[in-house]
């Protein structure tokens, strides 16, 4: 793979990776995943691992947030089998958010905040590993989960 077609490849996914949440289409959401691929997010103690736990946490995260949306900030970077790209996600906690330790209500509670989102893909260019970076700790807290 030339680093131009790459770089087509990663901006493409980022797109498409944005746009099928957005329309909360998550068949195709889901389908941007490798069969056993792995997501790494500072918000849930646990990675989520294989597309059908990948599409249990996001259908989770929008019952908490329906109204969720997430925005390319920048251009995807693509270097190798390795993907960058920055998102902006915001959205109002109207529903009660899913966690390890039992549900939490709604708060009503608005939150913003960027995202440094890192994919390695698979040889067939679908995300074997996501890895999300952002202030956990503030949306919790803006979520009154921690003072």
């Amino acid at each position: 793979m030339t680093q131009d077609h790459l770089a087509a490849t990663g901006e493409e996914l980022a797109r498409r990776y944005v746009d099928t949440f957005n329309a909360r289409d998550m068949d195709a959401w889901v389908a941007l995943f490798a069969e056993d691929g792995v997501i790494y997010d500072p918000f849930f103690p646990e990675p989520s691992k294989g597309r059908g736990a990948i599409e249990n946490v996001q259908k989770s995260v929008l019952r908490a947030f329906p109204d969720m949306q997430w925005r390319q900030l920048r251009p995807a970077i693509a270097v190798g089998d390795r993907v960058a790209v920055e998102l902006g996600v915001s959205g109002v906690n109207a529903g009660p958010l899913e966690m390890p330790g039992g549900e939490l209500p709604a708060t009503a509670q608005a939150i913003s905040f960027e995202s440094g989102t890192f994919w390695r893909l698979a040889p067939d260019g679908l995300i074997i590993e996501e890895r999300s970076y952002f202030d956990a700790t503030g949306v919790a807290a803006r979520l009154g989960m921690v003072p």
